[in-house]
């Protein structure tokens, strides 16, 4: 067993991490001896998991509900449902950076007079392409945490 402090030093976080990982769900709660709170080795494991999912860009909520939903002893399916759906994200947030580089660098070289030139261009410009339908913003988070939420267990 292990107290709060070896396991802060081990793992490399704070002992109110842990706390707050713990009020947070994302650990289990510690057995207490003489009052303190005490580990088994298999949290540091765990943390681990919380700092890779992290480095991911999982915010605590969603690392929260993938650990709550992986089915015990099976989690490598369910982690791996998760890092595509994240990497999806991903990409498409990476197109969006693209486009804002591009208008940025189309911006940067620009030689109209006024602003107004410069919106009347965009128009034309735009109206050239053929326009494409594609979901909005919010609409692609609200399914991603949809992705992300907690199966009952035993349901897939």
């Amino acid at each position: 067993m292990l107290t709060i402090g070896q396991v802060a030093t081990r793992a490399g976080v704070r002992a109110s991490a842990i706390r707050y990982y713990e009020s947070r769900g994302l650990l289990p709660a510690a057995a207490r001896a003489a009052g303190k709170r005490v580990y088994d080795v298999s949290v540091l494991d765990r943390l681990a998991v919380i700092e890779l999912a992290k480095l991911a860009g999982f915010n605590l909520d969603q690392i929260a509900a993938a650990l709550s939903s992986v089915a015990d002893g099976e989690p490598g399916a369910e982690w791996r449902s998760l890092a595509q759906a994240r990497r999806r994200e991903l990409d498409e947030e990476f197109r969006r950076l693209a486009l804002m580089k591009h208008v940025l660098t189309r911006l940067t070289g620009c030689s109209c007079a006024t602003l107004e030139e410069c919106g009347r261009m965009f128009i034309r410009e735009r109206a050239k392409r053929p326009a494409r339908r594609r979901p909005s913003l919010t609409a692609h988070r609200r399914e991603s945490a949809k992705r992300l939420k907690p199966r009952a267990r035993g349901s897939k």
